[in-house]
């Protein structure tokens, strides 16, 4: 039985990262521009509170609240458009995050926002180009780098006579990311994906095993056993597959790997 793609990449199936790489850097925007409004900055600090809560109602009313005491607030446009993004809605929630960086050109954590939704709403060369604005504002933005590394990624698998830049750009954002953060369990998954996808499998089946080292979860377990698969590595492959099941008993994708890896020895997977 021929072994599948790891469903990783956030083209495919998002990463709870890419969702919480809004939710992290929105709370860097929290501060009010200087000379607000101090009935707007306390609402914009309420609005955010709610927010940390998990009460997107109360914080979307806050946000509009600060925005009657100062409508060009660029902080209370990225609040609503947090909300609209955590409700789904990501043409409200671009439409609120252009809002924002139109006010504020240098509000990187407005950009980094809008790039993210762009790339959920898969148009992964326009969300580089914020990401980008983003990291040339603020080079330490965690969500910022790992959703341009994915954006990079996504755009070749788009587009396959750029495939080999877009993705030698992606490793080296993912590369950079691990710098400063050598524990990013996002980074390290997503580089064990794309040395999948290139055929590098030794490469993609350790950065599997690590990426489960630093925080197990089913994913990383269904990719290295795919990666031991097709490396002829059954047994290995087999175990993998077996911890993923054990993690997620329910998963339909690893029980499928786990019969590919059980026959392997047998035959070319």
């Amino acid at each position: 039985m021929p072994a599948r793609r790891p469903p990783l990449l956030p083209a495919h199936r998002p990463l709870p990262a890419l969702a919480l790489a809004v939710a992290a850097a929105c709370q860097l925007g929290c501060a009010p521009s200087p000379l607000v409004h101090a009935r707007a900055a306390e609402q914009l600090q309420r609005g955010y509170r709610h927010l940390g809560a998990g009460d997107a109602e109360r914080a979307e009313v806050a946000f509009e609240h600060a925005l009657e005491f100062a409508p060009d607030l660029p902080e209370g446009w990225n609040g609503l458009g947090v909300v609209a993004r955590a409700r789904g809605d990501l043409e409200a929630a671009r439409r609120s995050f252009t809002r924002a960086v139109r006010l504020a050109p240098a509000f990187a954590e407005g950009h980094a926002n809008l790039g993210e939704v762009l790339l959920a709403a898969r148009r992964p060369a326009e969300a580089a180009d914020e990401l980008r604005s983003a990291l040339r504002v603020d080079p330490d933005l965690a969500g910022a780098r790992l959703n341009l590394a994915r954006s990079l990624l996504q755009q070749g698998l788009l587009e396959p006579a750029a495939r080999r830049d877009r993705w030698g750009e992606a490793r080296h954002e993912y590369l950079h990311l691990l710098e400063a953060e050598p524990a990013s369990v996002a980074a390290t998954q997503d580089l064990a994906f794309l040395a999948f996808l290139e055929g590098r499998l030794a490469e993609a089946a350790l950065g599997y095993a690590r990426a489960a080292s630093l925080a197990e979860s089913p994913e990383a377990r269904l990719g290295e056993c795919l990666s031991l698969t097709r490396l002829q590595r059954c047994g290995e492959a087999q175990a993998a597959c077996a911890r993923c099941l054990w993690l997620a008993p329910g998963r339909e994708d690893c029980r499928v790997a786990l019969r590919a890896a059980a026959a392997c020895g047998g035959a070319a997977p």
